[in-house]
C-alpha cells in the first residue's frame, strides 16, 4: 500500500475518542460517588449538605455530557449511565423529602430508561428513611412511604420491564413487602 496517510486521521479520532473517555469516566465514576454521599446526607436529614453535593455531581455530570456530545459513541458507556442514574435517585430522593413526591423537573428531563431505573432504586431509599422514621416513631411517615411505593410499584407494573430494569422493578416489588411487613409490625405493636 502506497498511501497510509488516509490512517493517520483514525489513529487522531481514535486517541481522541479514548482520551475523552477517561475524562467522561473519571467525571462520572466522581460524580456517581458524590450522588451517593448526598442521598447518605438526606438519609441523615441534611438538606444543604445534599444540595450542595448534588449541585458538585451536576457539574461533573455536564462534564460527562460534553464528553459524550462531542463524541456520540461514549453516550452509552456504563460509567456514565451509572453516574446519571445515581444522580437521578438523589434528585428524587431529595424532591420525596423536600415536597413529599418523587416528581423532579431534572431527573424528568433524562432518558427514560435512566428515570425508570432511579425511580426503582430510590423505592430502596425509601425503605432505609422509612426504618429511620419508624424508630422515631413518625409512623404517619412511613406509612406515606408505604403508599408512594405502593403506587410507584404500580406504575412500573404498568409497564412491562425487561432486561435490567425489569431486576430493578423487582427489586421496588421487594421494598414494597419490606414496607408493607413493617407497617404489619407496627400494627402488631400498636394493638
Amino acid at each position: 500500500m502506497k498511501n497510509l496517510s488516509f490512517l493517520s486521521a483514525v489513529k487522531k479520532r481514535y486517541v481522541a475518542v479514548s482520551q475523552a473517555r477517561r475524562h467522561m469516566f473519571h467525571a462520572s465514576n466522581d460524580a456517581t460517588a458524590i450522588a451517593k454521599r448526598a442521598i447518605f446526607a438526606l438519609h441523615r436529614d441534611d438538606l444543604s449538605e445534599a444540595a450542595a453535593l448534588l449541585k458538585e455531581a451536576s457539574g461533573l455530570i455536564s462534564k460527562a455530557a460534553a464528553e459524550a456530545k462531542k463524541y456520540p459513541e461514549l453516550r452509552g458507556q456504563g460509567p456514565y449511565h451509572a453516574a446519571l442514574e445515581e444522580y437521578a435517585e438523589a434528585l428524587l430522593l431529595q424532591n420525596y423529602l423536600a415536597k413529599g413526591d418523587w416528581k423532579n423537573v431534572e431527573a424528568l428531563k433524562l432518558d427514560a430508561d435512566i428515570f425508570l431505573g432511579a425511580l426503582s432504586d430510590a423505592t430502596g431509599e425509601l425503605v432505609r428513611y422509612a426504618v429511620r422514621q419508624a424508630t422515631k416513631g413518625n409512623l404517619k411517615t412511613v406509612e406515606k412511604a408505604r403508599e408512594t411505593v405502593e403506587a410507584t410499584v404500580g406504575f412500573i407494573l404498568e409497564l412491562d420491564l425487561t432486561g435490567d430494569l425489569r431486576q430493578k422493578g423487582d427489586q421496588a416489588k421487594r421494598n414494597l413487602r419490606t414496607l408493607e411487613e413493617m407497617m404489619y409490625q407496627i400494627s402488631l405493636v400498636r394493638r
